[in-house]
Formats: structure tokens, C-alpha cells, sequence
């Protein structure tokens, strides 16, 4: 029996990786940007004429079916992880306030129309702290006006909770039972500290359990996976970002250490490297952090050389190439991105960590075998 699986917001593909090393045939792929499209091409050259390089907005269930060659009922999984800027505690946390942040409707609204066996959505661990209309932190104290309900902590998740239920008609006869999963990469042998939260979907029949993981005492290392490379792509502006003047004199002299960041610094020198980020409030982890070969990497983002994203290589005066986030992203070694540098690390960052993407995967794969053998 043929397990399928039909990909919205594709990406370059790293959840769908991870659910074809669980079983599932991707029978179509959902994709906007034309970068992110070539990269599924040249590796997956079967799914050229599977792919449907539109915005979202503008696809329908009864044309994606079409494509699939199925019918309303017949896909196992539709999965999907509709953009998480609008939600990240790192960026502006527009929320369903902004366009992309009500995206997640339309993802509901072709489940429900294709109504598959099961469903995946998945979104940075932010989204259930979100707001509808954000108040930075520093506007949250007594000083400042009453924060309105609409600006409460986690106003944004209650109301994407209720439109799961409703559409989605959540414990109905034929409607579907919704699970909330938060899930650290780590712990499932990832090396990256990533979390994510993934709402799963089952039709009623359907009982799941949250994965767990096995890796959680025993985290695999960044020197796990990339210490094999020893100075293999390596090329400046090829592979990776160089750094400022400032960044760079400051991690080839080793003021900071593997494991430190802008804390390791004289107050002095901090002031300098943050910038405005020095008198922030909130996290500011990112500023000028050195990974360390024996733990897992942080969150990789779509910029390791990002004055707060910042990644640098555990021993040399860089940040992390390309291919380096890749391997801790858990793509294969012989998975090729398209485009530019940036175009490369805004891929790998955005990607849902491959072994994830499996792990989910075969949750959901042995609960629809252990019905329909």
C-alpha cells in the first residue's frame, strides 16, 4: 500500500526527506520561490512535473489533486510549515497580524478539502507565545499603557487553536483529532538544538503519541557531523560570510572560546561588537557566539553570520559554511542547493531538520499501517 504524501510549503525539502526515509511517496510539491524549486529538481528530478510553483493563495485542493492523480480522500499525509518569521521571537512577531502569519488558514482550508488520513504542521516554538498585535518587551512594563488583550502572551495561539478545531471540525464524527507536539532536534540525534512545535492531525479513527526521544542524556555533537571535513569547503563569499574587521580580530585572537559569546568580552569591546543590541532586553545569546565541538549546535538560522545569529566555526575565525549548516540541518552529503550564498543559508535555515521529518513520520506511518494492512 502506497503511502503519499502531498508537500505544501516545500522549501528545499528537508521534512519531506525525512517522511520518503519513513515511507511516504511526495506525489506533490507546493513551492513559490523559483530558488527553493530548482533545488528540488536537481535532486529529486522525477517531481518536475509535480511541482506547483505558485504562491499558496492562489492553489486550490481540486488542482493539487489533479496533480497528485488522487482523489479527495485517498492522500495519507498532507504536511506543510507555513513561514515562522511572523512568529519568531527573534524578528518583529507580526503574527496573524501580517499576511504570512495567516497563512496557516489556507493550510487548513486544503486539508479540509483534499481530507487526508493525516496532517503535519509545523512552526517555530514561538507561535504559542505569540500575540495578534505585538508590544516588544521593553513596552510590557508598569510604565507604559495597559496591554490590550489583543497584545497578551499567547492571544495569537488561542485563536489559531480555535480555527484548527473548527475547521478541522476537531473530535467530530469525520472530522479530525488534533495533537500538539513540541519537539527538540537534539533529542531524536539531530545535532541541533532546535525546537519545534508540530500540530499533527488524525482522522478519528486515528490515536497518536508524541515521539520521544532517545538522545536526550547523549546529544550528538556538532564534531559528529561536520569534524570530518577539515577544511573542505572553505572558499570566502563561496561558502560562507566572512566577517567584519571587528568580528574577525576578535574570534582569531580568541577573546571568545568555544561555548562563550559577547559575555567573554571586556565591557568595553562588548559595547562595540552589540552595538544598540548591548542595551536591548530580551535574548541576545546570538551576539557574538563560538560553537563548541562537543555539544550540539543552536538553532541554525538563515544567517550564522548575523550580528545576532551569529555562528562561529568552533576553532577558525568564520562562520559556519553552507554546507556545515546543511550536515547539522541533517541533510545528506549529497544534497545540492541552488542559488545564491544567502539564497543557500535562507534554504538550510528555513528547513525542517531531516531526521525529524522522519521520526514524525513513522509515528504517523505505523498508526495508518496498523489500520489499513
Amino acid at each position: 500500500m502506497e503511502l503519499t504524501n502531498i508537500s505544501l510549503f516545500s522549501g528545499a525539502f528537508g521534512l519531506d526527506l525525512g517522511l520518503e526515509k519513513a515511507g511516504f511517496k511526495t506525489r506533490v510539491c507546493v513551492e513559490k520561490d523559483p530558488i527553493a524549486v530548482r533545488t528540488i529538481i536537481i535532486n529529486k528530478p522525477s517531481l518536475k512535473d509535480f511541482i506547483i510553483q505558485k504562491d499558496i493563495k492562489d492553489v486550490t485542493a481540486k488542482y493539487i489533486l489533479k496533480i497528485a492523480k488522487l482523489k479527495k480522500g485517498q492522500v495519507t499525509l498532507v504536511s506543510g510549515g507555513p513561514p515562522c518569521q511572523p512568529f519568531s521571537t527573534v524578528g518583529r512577531r507580526h503574527s496573524i497580524s501580517s499576511f504570512d502569519g495567516m497563512l496557516f488558514i489556507k493550510f487548513l482550508e486544503i486539508v479540509w478539502e483534499v481530507r487526508p488520513h493525516f496532517f503535519i504542521f509545523e512552526n517555530v516554538k514561538g507561535i504559542i507565545s505569540a500575540a495578534i498585535q505585538h508590544r516588544p518587551l521593553k513596552k510590557r512594563t508598569s510604565c507604559y499603557s495597559k496591554i490590550l488583550n489583543i497584545e497578551r502572551l499567547g492571544s495569537a495561539w488561542e485563536f489559531i487553536k480555535k480555527e484548527f478545531d473548527q475547521k478541522l471540525h476537531r473530535g467530530k464524527k469525520n472530522g479530525y483529532n488534533i495533537y500538539v507536539w513540541e519537539l527538540n532536534a537534539a533529542d531524536f540525534g539531530v545535532a541541533q538544538k532546535r525546537k519545534r512545535v508540530f500540530i499533527v492531525g488524525a482522522r478519528s479513527q486515528y490515536e497518536l503519541e508524541q515521539p520521544v526521544g532517545k538522545f536526550k542524556n547523549r546529544y550528538v555533537s556538532i564534531k559528529d557531523v561536520i569534524g570530518h571535513l577539515n577544511g573542505r569547503y572553505e572558499k570566502e563569499k563561496m561558502d560562507y560570510t566572512p566577517y567584519d574587521i571587528f568580528r574577525y580580530k576578535i574570534f582569531s585572537e580568541n577573546f571568545i572560546k568555544q561555548g562563550q559569546n559577547w559575555t567573554a568580552l571586556p565591557v568595553k569591546l562588548q559595547k562595540e561588537a552589540m552595538g544598540k543590541g548591548w542595551y536591548a532586553t530580551g535574548g541576545k545569546v546570538g551576539f557574538c557566539r563560538r560553537l563548541s565541538w562537543d555539544e550540539p549546535s543552536p538553532t541554525i538560522t538563515t544567517n550564522p553570520a548575523g550580528r545576532a545569529t551569529n555562528l562561529c566555526h568552533p576553532d577558525k575565525p568564520r562562520p559556519l559554511t553552507y554546507q556545515e549548516c546543511a550536515l547539522i540541518q541533517d541533510f545528506p552529503r549529497y544534497w545540492k542547493f541552488e542559488g545564491s550564498l544567502t539564497q543557500k543559508y535562507r534554504q538550510i535555515g528555513n528547513a525542517v531538520p531531516v531526521k525529524i521529518g522522519f521520526v514524525v513520520g513513522k509515528k504517523i506511518r505505523d498508526e495508518f499501517l496498523k489500520y489499513n494492512s
